[in-house]
């Protein structure tokens, strides 16, 4: 088994462990090892040191190496680790026993050679190991000299037992008593050692789950997130704050916040900076950017960074995107206003509508009596006339504070095309206009859910609208397409006129709000209601090459609706559905 060694680079976003063949680490070792005994050897041999016997010295040296190729040999048809860790380490013990004995035994230069298996023993296996190398190494040292002095004695050749005289045995009690501290002190180290690598093992095991689970935290927060150093460079994004500025990570990562935020953004930058330079925290604050041609408002925390010892290295700064607020804001507004002026229409209609009926009828009644002359019938003609006007204004109010709620039906895009274009045209036709109306439907199969009556209304009062600001001379463009795979569907209402005015761009859907000489104010106003009834919204903007265009845009529901047919009621300007029961999806 290959071991971990805690020091793991970040590769595509995941931690990798870089893993350590141990024995091929041995093998370098022992190497090392092999090449400096064979130069001692070598030097000690032609030296002219005395008790080396030139044979033996080759074998055992010849062994070790031979260990050596058969380790390289093990490792590479992968044999378990441990069990040839262990007998590479009892091979170079042997070996080196042998060059001790052929190298003069207690005269030896080479016994301290010992204490480098032992403390590759402790590195490589752990404390136990290296104890038991430091025994083998002390048995095999003083065995050996303890060997050849019960050999003298069994020959009978006592008077040469100087081995057990003097220095040699000294030196033979410092050897062994030398590998038994080595080992015990290698091997507490190695002890010492593992530890301290587990334990930065799992340290930095947490320090990368705690960087985990904050970049994930980070990533998934709806927030926009931006953190710039002192310097004013960006250091790290969310998710969230590329989706918010329609910005790329790699456009932002790396820049200065001032070259980063060119093109609208400029003054999130002229925030962000001073607190990254010390300057005060920012808490709620509000600002408007600029991108892709509309305003973006945005809530805004920047907190300072700062060091373990409290100075100040830069600035997070923490922003949503307000529209849906601000839109939310607006429609309770709206509903207030609508409040009222729903008490307002009541009222109204409750005190004129009765008296105005009256006076009418009494006109009428008096035209038919008398024999008017010249201006009289003029007269009588003009309040008549303006006494419908008045009606009708106060039915526009009824519609627009009464209107009913949204009854969702499904039904066919190309069948309410072949209605309101034929209705649109009839418009043109009793005004006497020349206006081109096309209307297209993408695709040709598509099923819309909406309110029929609600819907056909609204796009009337688009429709005739624009023949109005054309003065019904030009082209009138109707589209109705599907949109991110059917999940919602696009009204478009183009035309060639003299466009939006720019003064009531931005209150160009409240109520009152008009250019016609005898408007009320509440067409577009209505349109605007039945667009938030259904769940959706409308743009204004200006067509390319001149004129308005009109875009509604709302969901498409996947559950089921009742089905509804489209019929035109004979001399009557509106739609009637015709509910049928839709069938069940297989």
């Amino acid at each position: 088994m290959r071991r971990p060694v805690p020091g793991m680079p970040e590769r595509s976003g995941q931690s990798e462990i870089v893993m350590v063949d141990p024995n091929a680490k041995l093998l370098k070792w022992r190497l090392w090892l092999a090449l400096a005994l064979t130069g001692f050897s070598a030097l000690a041999y032609f030296g002219g040191f005395g008790g080396i016997s030139g044979a033996g010295l080759v074998g055992s040296i010849g062994l070790m190496y031979t260990t050596l190729a058969a380790s390289w040999a093990g490792s590479m048809a992968r044999f378990p680790d441990r069990p040839l860790l262990a007998a590479q380490l009892v091979c170079d013990t042997i070996a080196l026993a042998l060059v001790v004995h052929f190298t003069g035994g207690p005269y030896s230069a080479f016994p301290l050679l010992f204490c480098v298996p032992i403390m590759l023993g402790a590195t490589f296996l752990g404390s136990r190991w290296a104890v038991i190398l430091a025994g083998a190494a002390a048995i095999t040292t003083g065995g050996g000299h303890f060997g050849l002095a019960v050999g003298w004695l069994l020959t009978g050749q006592s008077g040469q037992l100087h081995y057990m005289e003097g220095w040699p045995v000294v030196v033979t009690s410092l050897h062994v008593g030398l590998f038994l501290v080595v080992g015990m002190i290698s091997g507490d180290l190695a002890a010492r050692l593992m530890n301290r690598n587990l334990h930065m093992a799992r340290t930095d095991l947490q320090f990368r789950k705690a960087r985990c689970e904050v970049r994930n935290i980070l990533d998934n927060i709806r927030s926009g997130l931006i953190t710039v150093d002192r310097d004013g460079l960006i250091t790290r994004v969310n998710p969230s704050c590329c989706t918010i500025l329609k910005a790329a990570e790699a456009d932002l990562l790396g820049r200065n916040i001032s070259e980063a935020m060119l093109g609208g953004m400029e003054n999130l930058s002229e925030i962000i900076r001073p607190v990254a330079r010390g300057g005060e925290p920012v808490d709620r604050g509000e600002i408007v950017v600029h991108r892709f041609g509309r305003d973006l408002p945005l809530g805004l925390n920047v907190n300072p960074v700062t060091s373990p010892r409290g100075r100040v290295i830069g600035a997070i700064a923490i922003f949503a995107d307000l529209t849906r607020e601000k839109e939310m804001t607006e429609r309770i507004r709206e509903a207030d206003r609508l409040a009222a002026i729903g008490e307002l229409a009541a009222s109204i209609a409750h005190e004129i509508r009765n008296p105005l009926s009256s006076i009418r009828g009494s006109v009428e009644l008096l035209a038919s009596d008398l024999e008017l002359e010249g201006y009289q019938s003029q007269l009588f003609e003009l309040v008549l006339k303006e006494s419908g006007r008045v009606n009708t204004i106060i039915n526009d109010f009824l519609a627009y504070s009464r209107m009913r709620p949204v009854s969702l039906r499904r039904f066919g895009a190309a069948e309410f095309r072949d209605e309101i274009t034929l209705q649109v045209r009839q418009h043109i036709s009793a005004k006497g206009g020349r206006v081109t109306v096309s209307c297209v439907v993408e695709p040709e199969t598509l099923q819309l859910v909406a309110d029929p009556g609600q819907l056909t209304q609204m796009t009337l009062n688009l429709s005739l609208n624009a023949c109005e600001a054309m003065a019904y001379q030009g082209e009138l463009r109707i589209m109705i397409r599907q949109l991110d795979a059917g999940k919602a569907c696009e009204l478009v209402v183009t035309d060639t006129g003299p466009g939006i005015d720019p003064d009531i761009r931005k209150q160009l859907f409240s109520p009152f709000k008009t250019t016609k000489e005898h408007g009320t104010g509440l067409g577009l106003s209505v349109v605007a209601r039945i667009v938030s009834a259904h769940g959706g919204r409308v743009l204004a903007e200006d067509a390319p090459g001149g004129g308005a265009c009109f875009r509604i845009q709302w969901p498409q529901f996947d559950k089921q609706y009742p089905q509804s047919t489209l019929r035109r009621i004979p001399g009557d300007e509106s739609i009637e559905p015709v509910e049928t029961q839709l069938e069940p999806v297989s």
